[in-house]
């Protein structure tokens, strides 16, 4: 066999390894979305939560999702969904075995929070895991998380 030859294949087999192995892959859906990084929340929520109640931007702040946040809140915790509905309303997750995590249902607002942002929805029901696979939170963190 050629030496080409042996790099394409050992080539093709480590990107087939990699992939196998994405972050997308995860069943702990904070792994999946820039939003595992603290800094990144605290900047998402410097920049991002003019008009998000105090109460939301604590949970989001400690990696957690509830009703009442954003898609782009949830987007950057989570990731972007594994299977989405054509209209946007309903969000799933999965594990790399095909297991439904959680099954998140939107709405639109009856006021949006600020002008600009009137096309924005927001989290209606969470269905399964709310956690996301992630622990519940402790009590030093749940303070602020009345769920």
């Amino acid at each position: 066999m050629k030496f080409s030859h042996l790099c394409a294949i050992s080539f093709g087999a480590l990107m087939l390894f990699g992939c196998t192995n994405s972050k997308y892959s995860s069943p702990v859906l904070i792994e999946r979305g820039v939003g595992q990084n603290e800094y990144e929340r605290e900047y998402f929520i410097s920049k991002e939560s003019m008009g998000i109640d105090k109460h939301l931007q604590n949970t989001f702040k400690q990696g957690y999702i509830e009703e009442g946040m954003t898609t782009d809140m949830v987007n950057l915790l989570w990731g972007p969904p594994d299977h989405e509905t054509a209209d946007g309303m309903v969000w799933e997750y999965y594990t790399a075995e095909g297991k439904l995590i959680t099954r998140l249902f939107w709405k639109y607002p009856e006021q949006a929070r600020l002008k600009g942002y009137e096309g924005e929805k927001v989290l209606d029901k969470i269905e399964g895991d709310r956690y996301g696979g992630s622990p519940a939170p402790s009590s030093a963190r749940s303070s602020t998380y009345d769920h």
